[in-house]
């Protein structure tokens, strides 16, 4: 499962995932333990998102925009109603 998105689908999935610096906003704070390899590929995506001057480089930012967009794909806000199939 590839781990980046596009800048597009990051703007819709989650328009917010960071507050201003040093506020909280409306946000939980949980600690996590990540197997390594997750760890390495985090801190990877995170220095290229900064290296390339991106949004949402910071640890926190990566892994709540990754939540958002697995959620989501779970359950999204506004889910189409399903469509009934014709029985003949």
């Amino acid at each position: 499962m590839p781990l980046r998105e596009s800048a597009s689908e990051v703007k819709t999935l989650a328009p917010s995932n960071g507050a201003p610096y040093g506020s909280r906003g409306g946000f939980r704070k949980i600690t996590i333990t990540l197997p390594q390899e997750s760890y390495e590929r985090l801190i990877s995506e995170a220095a290229r998102r900064k290296i390339a001057a991106e949004p949402n480089h910071l640890l926190s930012a990566l892994i709540r925009e990754a939540l958002t967009s697995y959620l989501e794909r779970l359950q999204p806000k506004n889910p189409q109603p399903a469509t009934e199939k014709s029985s003949r």
